[in-house]
């Protein structure tokens, strides 16, 4: 999945948007609504920065945590977190990098 945090939340992004933060030779921006998609296309160029940012309402009835522990995601079970993300070679991961997001969260995300 691709989330996003929002408060105490977390969120599925039905759709998110990735620019290009370091040069990469990708055709970027570009929408992306899967994480399987989105980590096939950052494979493309491991460990160069973009930016992904989730589009579209929120409501909070959507929020993840509300039943769901915060565990059940990461990246190593394919999900990325919105923020500046990198695909990490080594470890075949997406990693949301410089993430200032308190607590658990941008410890499970790599930030």
């Amino acid at each position: 999945m691709i989330l996003y945090a929002a408060g105490t939340g977390l969120y599925e992004a039905k759709r998110a948007l990735l620019e290009s933060v370091d040069p990469s030779g990708l055709k970027v921006p570009r929408f992306f609504s899967t994480s399987e998609q989105l980590v096939t296309f950052l494979s493309k160029a491991p460990d160069l920065k973009f930016a992904l940012s989730a589009v579209g309402p929120i409501t909070g009835a959507d929020n993840l945590l509300m039943e769901s522990a915060l565990d059940a995601y990461g990246p190593q079970f394919g999900d990325v977190l919105c923020g500046l993300i990198m695909y990490d070679g080594a470890k075949n991961q997406v990693l949301t990098v410089g993430s200032y997001t308190p607590g658990d969260l941008g410890r499970i995300f790599g930030g």
